[in-house]
């Protein structure tokens, strides 16, 4: 794998130190910047518990559970409910923040504000949720957070990426908003120098949807420019009138774009999960279209 692939760490860092103006679950989830409600946040979560619910439940109830990038600590929230406990990572002091909010009535949860790239805390773990976070990662930084996240997990143990993907290579944005957006098969090389013998691929249906309504802002913003550039309202109704059309707009669109070879919309998201206790599984894609 190419070592050309580099981010700057200061301009990742200073982009989510930002305020959220109280909104830090839209923040975590990518949804603030087009002014989607906090329902289009609510709503993505849903749907990513759904796709993930059987890796998650296989997990036994005793286990300990690394959360790694928590954001404002909807998915730590979820471990801490159903596990025995839960060490969660977050450098953003605006999103640890929330996050210590949201979880104050479990006391089986330690949050750490803590770089990723910075030793991480001693197994083992049943579970490593790693949500969204090799993508603001070079090639190699991601590839050594892969492997120490491998080297931590119990016998049986299980770890879960979700990651931001485009159709082929790489792609990485301009401006303030730094990332790296790999292709399933650019991650599945990175998985394979890391060390992991193999890993099930699963499309993040949430993600699409909210992507949808991100796309259709930016497009409102571009061709409609006497609109208010940020309008929480355009926002909300831009996400209401989605859901009211979700059979098209959530399904049969995407799938007539798809067979036209178009991909739409342009950033997609998949959700990459290991075994350890399998090292022969070969990987395989559910979902992808």
């Amino acid at each position: 794998m190419s070592r050309e692939n580099r981010i700057d760490y200061g301009a990742v860092r200073s982009y989510f130190a930002r305020p959220s103006d109280g909104n830090a679950d839209c923040a975590s989830y990518m949804a603030h910047a087009q002014d989607l409600p906090e329902s289009a946040a609510n709503d993505r979560f849903r749907k990513e518990l759904e796709t993930m619910q059987d890796w998650v439940a296989a997990v036994g109830p005793s286990s300990r559970v690394l959360d790694i990038g928590c954001g404002s600590g909807t998915w730590t929230e979820l471990f801490a409910g159903r596990f025995a406990s839960v060490i969660a990572l977050e450098q953003s002091p605006p999103m640890l923040e929330a996050a210590r909010a949201r979880l104050a009535p479990y006391s089986n949860v330690e949050l750490v504000n803590q770089d990723a790239r910075d030793p991480l805390p001693p197994g083992p773990f049943g579970l490593v949720f790693v949500g969204g976070l090799c993508m603001y990662l070079s090639d190699s930084d991601a590839t050594t957070l892969v492997r120490s996240v491998v080297e931590r997990l119990a016998d049986g143990g299980c770890v879960i990426f979700r990651e931001s993907t485009i159709a082929d290579g790489y792609e990485r944005p301009q401006g303030a908003y730094q990332a790296i957006y790999r292709s399933v098969d650019v991650y599945r090389s990175l998985f394979r120098e890391a060390g992991l013998p193999g890993v099930i691929v699963r499309r993040n249906q949430g993600y699409t949807r909210m992507e949808i309504a991100v796309e259709l802002v930016e497009l409102r913003r571009r061709r409609v420019p006497i609109l208010p550039h940020t309008s929480p309202f355009l926002g909300a109704l831009t996400w209401r009138l989605l859901r009211v059309s979700s059979p098209v707009s959530f399904g049969l669109l995407p799938r007539a774009f798809a067979r036209l070879g178009v991909r739409w919309p342009r950033l997609q998201n998949h959700f990459f999960m290991l075994k350890k206790d399998d090292p022969q599984q070969s990987l395989t894609l559910e979902g992808s279209s």
